[in-house]
C-alpha cells in the first residue's frame, strides 16, 4: 500500500471536499409504476455526503438520505406494492476510493467531474433494498435497480 501524504489528503480535502457534502442526485429505477393503464417511471432523490479518513487515507460517499414516490402500482410476481411515498435515512457506502484513485483523481484535469463520473457509476451499479408496503399491508423488501442518475 503506497501511504499518501496528509498533503495530499488536505489538497483533496480543500478542493473538493466541501463542494462533494449534501449532493443531491435524481436517480431512476429499473421499475415502472401503472396510473390509470399507464407506465410512469420510479423516481428518487438521493442525498450524499463524502468524508475523508485521514488515518485510513480513505474518501467515502455515502448515500445518506432516499426521498422519492411510488406514483402507481408495480407488480413484483403475485405481490403489488401500492402507491406509497418515501423517505428515510441512512448511511449506506456507495464509492470509497484509496491510494491509487485519489493520485488519479488530484492528477486529473477536472477531478471534481472525475469523481462524479465515479459516483454515479456506482450509484447505478448499486441495488438498494428498500421496505415498501403491499396491497394486503404486508412491508416487504424491495430491491431497485438503478436505471439511470443525475446530478440535480
Amino acid at each position: 500500500m503506497v501511504v499518501l501524504s496528509e498533503d495530499i489528503l488536505l489538497k483533496f480535502k480543500a478542493h473538493f471536499e466541501k463542494s462533494l457534502q449534501n449532493l443531491p442526485i435524481s436517480v431512476v429505477s429499473r421499475s415502472t409504476a401503472i396510473v390509470n393503464d399507464a407506465e410512469y417511471p420510479v423516481k428518487f432523490d438521493f442525498v450524499t455526503e463524502t468524508t475523508v479518513d485521514y488515518k485510513k487515507q480513505v474518501v467515502t460517499t455515502h448515500l445518506i438520505e432516499i426521498d422519492g414516490t411510488i406514483p402507481g402500482t408495480i407488480k413484483i410476481g403475485k405481490l403489488q406494492i401500492i402507491p406509497q411515498h418515501i423517505h428515510l435515512t441512512c448511511e449506506s457506502e456507495i464509492l470509497s476510493i484509496t491510494n491509487k484513485e485519489l493520485k488519479t483523481l488530484l492528477g486529473a484535469e477536472n477531478p471534481l467531474l472525475l469523481y462524479s463520473d465515479w459516483l454515479i457509476e456506482a450509484i447505478e451499479n448499486e441495488i438498494l433494498v428498500l421496505e415498501v408496503k403491499t396491497e394486503n399491508g404486508q412491508v416487504v423488501d424491495w430491491p431497485i435497480g438503478i436505471k439511470n442518475a443525475f446530478f440535480l
